[in-house]
């Protein structure tokens, strides 16, 4: 698991087909602080965290595919939770 902050969204006019309709987010790795510790990256947004919110993060692409019924996509990272 990480820690991020959610810093934005991507959109794409073209991709995987199991990604249609998904919101993809743009999260930055973060410290206990909210300090930034690392490269931002996209990870799926299944629960709907809003902008500057801090998450958790799972790296597990099975998990990921799961939750979209695919196990050909490529998604890798999804939020798991919102931090209060």
């Amino acid at each position: 698991m990480i820690l991020a902050r959610i810093d934005g969204h991507a959109t794409s006019s073209v991709g995987h087909p199991s990604l249609k309709g998904q919101k993809i987010v743009l999260c930055t790795p973060i410290n206990e602080h909210g300090d930034a510790i690392g490269a931002p990256f996209g990870a799926l947004d299944p629960i709907g965290g809003g902008l500057h919110a801090r998450v958790f993060i799972t790296t597990d692409g099975s998990w990921s595919q799961n939750t979209l019924h695919d196990e050909t996509s490529p998604i890798r990272n999804q939020v798991m939770g919102i931090i209060d």
